[in-house]
């Protein structure tokens, strides 16, 4: 029975090791494959430029590409992420850590005062802050209180982002092409202040 434990340690181990080096390459790869348009980026681009930090919002199911819709990193600014202590958290977080941003280990479970105080002093330092509202353990798309008082204590906007893909064939219409249609992603954000967020609906 030992030994058998000592197995699961130990590859656990390596996919720490080899799991987020893979899994952003992966990221990156996928990035490159995709042509992106942006939606209100405006709403955050002034943010940026105002040097006022914001709350970076999305669902936990949309993480995969969510690393690219934070625009702050083109004009020199770094993102603090919230992630799970849980083993999965871990494998985010050091996935995370790879494209430059800070990460903050808690969870609605486990950290959770903690980290949230974490989050809510790099937003007071002049960082932004990024939450997945829903959390990993759901309900999904059921925003948590987490974000909002995350905001509330900063005193920092909210910014909802989303992020959508379709499939778009690159090539005119008649033309011979033997390479893939890649796909376009939509990245929809818009600030809303922390004071006038309306109460969360579950749809």
């Amino acid at each position: 029975m030992a030994g058998w434990r000592n197995d699961i340690v130990r590859k656990s181990g390596i996919l720490l090791v080899l799991g987020p080096p893979l899994a952003s390459a992966l990221i990156r790869i996928l990035r490159g494959l995709m042509r992106w348009r942006y939606v209100n980026e405006e709403a955050v681009l002034r943010q940026h430029r105002d040097q006022r930090p914001y709350v970076h919002a999305f669902f936990h199911d949309q993480l995969l590409m969510m690393t690219y819709s934070y625009l702050g990193a083109r004009l020199g600014r770094r993102l603090s992420v919230l992630a799970s202590r849980h083993r999965d958290g871990e494998y985010v977080a050091r996935t995370l850590e790879r494209f430059g941003h800070t990460l903050v280990r808690g969870s609605s479970g486990r950290g959770g005062v903690g980290g949230l105080r974490q989050m809510v002093r790099h937003l007071k330092e002049g960082r932004d802050a990024a939450f997945a509202t829903d959390g990993p353990r759901g309900p999904r798309h059921r925003v948590q209180i987490g974000v909002i008082e995350a905001a509330r204590l900063a005193g920092a906007p909210i910014v909802p982002v989303a992020f959508a893909a379709s499939k778009k064939k690159l090539c005119d219409p008649g033309t011979v092409s033997r390479s893939r249609c890649r796909s376009r992603a939509v990245s929809s954000s818009t600030a809303i202040p922390w004071s006038c967020l309306p109460a969360p609906v579950v749809t």
